[in-house]
């Protein structure tokens, strides 16, 4: 939890770093320092040594907090990679339905329809999920049985049209 909380802290902080680094950026550039008259008076511009110095804190906040994530503990990189693949799914389903005619979000599926919105939502989250993605929710077997068990059919429906729809997109 400790670990967690430094995490936090630390992109909590970086968020807070990131405008001041903005209205550096935008500053016109100023002399450090010039003569303005015959006694040689110096004046400093402190705005540009400001903006230096938030950079450099700007750059040691980023770099802290990239090392507490790498810190996080399993349970909760577990629970991200989980909701990536939830979203995949969701997504994927929602293209399954728009690809496929006569196939409607929340009614019912006929066997026919909902083997053919599953063989197009695996093959959308085939062809988009990144490889560590889909072997996090279990290849493309474990991708079409999630994808099965979420979608509306019929009774009458089986999941025989799993290892078909597999085959299809692999």
């Amino acid at each position: 939890m400790k670990r967690f909380v430094l995490a936090a802290l630390a992109a909590a902080l970086f968020v807070v770093a990131a405008p001041v680094l903005a209205l550096a950026a935008d500053a016109a550039p100023e002399t450090v320092a010039q003569a303005t008259g015959e006694a040689t008076k110096v004046v400093w511009g402190w705005g540009s040594a400001a903006a230096s110095v938030a950079q450099a804190v700007a750059y040691v906040i980023g770099l802290a907090a990239a090392y507490a994530l790498r810190q996080l503990p399993a349970n909760i990189v577990a629970i991200f990679g989980n909701a990536r693949v939830e979203l995949l799914i969701q997504n994927a389903i929602g293209y399954g339905l728009n690809a496929v005619q006569g196939a409607v979000k929340d009614k019912t599926l006929t066997v026919d329809v909902g083997n053919e919105v599953l063989a197009k939502a695996l093959q959308y989250a085939v062809d988009n999920a990144p490889g560590w993605l889909q072997s996090w929710a279990g290849g493309p077997e474990g991708l079409a049985k999630k994808i099965w068990a979420r979608l509306n059919l019929e009774p009458a429906a089986s999941d025989e049209a799993v290892p078909a729809a597999v085959s299809q997109a692999t």
